[in-house]
């Protein structure tokens, strides 16, 4: 019995660090698809009501807002807080934790950088990346 019990803390110190990988991979995907769905949201929404439209990003906190006809500002879902909903942390790629991304009324960012913006999402050692280019498109991988 206590030879069974040896092994099974064996096999189970080799298995528990592989789960901990996969339990952060599962979660910087699940947050990367969260933000894809809002910045494909707030694009849309530009386009759809012909305004600009505004994707923020602040200490890992999401939110979408379109400027409606009268220049109030309407809410495209609640904010979403993705450290703690998925635990994970993202910046742009240069560092930057507080962000504002404006669309234009043609889906296109209003933003004087040429370069495209790079979202990383991180969590432990795993990390992916985000790549909205100027024209509003966005990339699921960055680089080649």
């Amino acid at each position: 019995m206590l030879v069974v019990l040896v092994l099974m803390g064996i096999l189970m110190s080799i298995a528990l660090p592989k789960f901990g990988a996969i339990r952060d991979k599962a979660a910087v995907s699940s947050a990367k698809q969260k933000l894809i769905g809002y910045l494909a949201t707030t694009r849309a929404a530009a386009i759809r009501q012909s305004s600009t439209a505004t994707f923020r990003l602040w200490n890992n906190n999401v939110s979408a807002t379109v400027t409606q006809a009268n220049g109030s500002a309407l809410s495209l879902g609640s904010a979403e807080h993705l450290d703690k909903t998925h635990g994970v942390v993202v910046t742009r790629g240069t560092g930057v934790v507080q962000d504002v991304l404006t669309y234009d009324s043609r889906g296109v960012m209003a933003s004087p950088l040429l370069l495209p913006y790079t979202y990383v999402v991180t969590r432990n050692n795993v990390k992916d990346s985000i790549c909205v280019s100027r024209l509003g498109l966005i990339a699921r991988r960055c680089g080649s």
